[in-house]
């Protein structure tokens, strides 16, 4: 899981669904929802944010809605942590993610190394087209990112 600034597709990614054009009934959402064919975003929508959080399908281990105190969330498992999301439709989001995950070939596969630093990578574009990192910055983490072992 990644925090964001604000919501970037990253080289190659493209939104294929999204939970804004959708009507809520009850307690309003705190995420709004966008499938890639990359990741699941949850765009945090309270007091006036622009803060997103990001999930590659490498990282999702389960995906899948409950229940807690009478609200509906959101359930994803990651190896290091459970997140539970206050969406819309979590049960039809959650079967939207899994499909996705599975056609664009990630479902059961650990990220291969070269896979995360290509997604290490990516976030690092990102940054730099955000004005987060500097060319010196970029080129510095890069150089470092080669000399890892991932």
């Amino acid at each position: 899981m990644v925090w964001n600034l604000s919501f970037q597709l990253l080289p190659g990614e493209e939104v294929l669904e999204d939970s804004t054009g959708i009507a809520s009934t009850g307690i309003k959402p705190a995420y709004s929802v966008f499938l890639t064919n990359r990741r699941a975003l949850f765009r945090f929508n309270g007091l006036g944010s622009s803060l997103t959080q990001s999930f590659p399908f490498t990282q999702i281990t389960e995906i899948r809605a409950c229940k807690r105190l009478f609200i509906n969330y959101l359930l994803i498992k990651t190896e290091n942590k459970d997140y539970l999301l206050n969406i819309s439709e979590p049960d039809y989001w959650a079967g939207r993610i899994g499909e996705a995950r599975n056609r664009y070939g990630f479902e059961g596969v650990k990220a291969s190394p070269q896979r995360k630093k290509r997604d290490l990578l990516d976030m690092l574009t990102v940054l730099r087209k955000s004005g987060l990192l500097t060319d010196a910055e970029l080129d510095e983490k890069i150089k470092l990112l080669d000399r890892l072992e991932i």
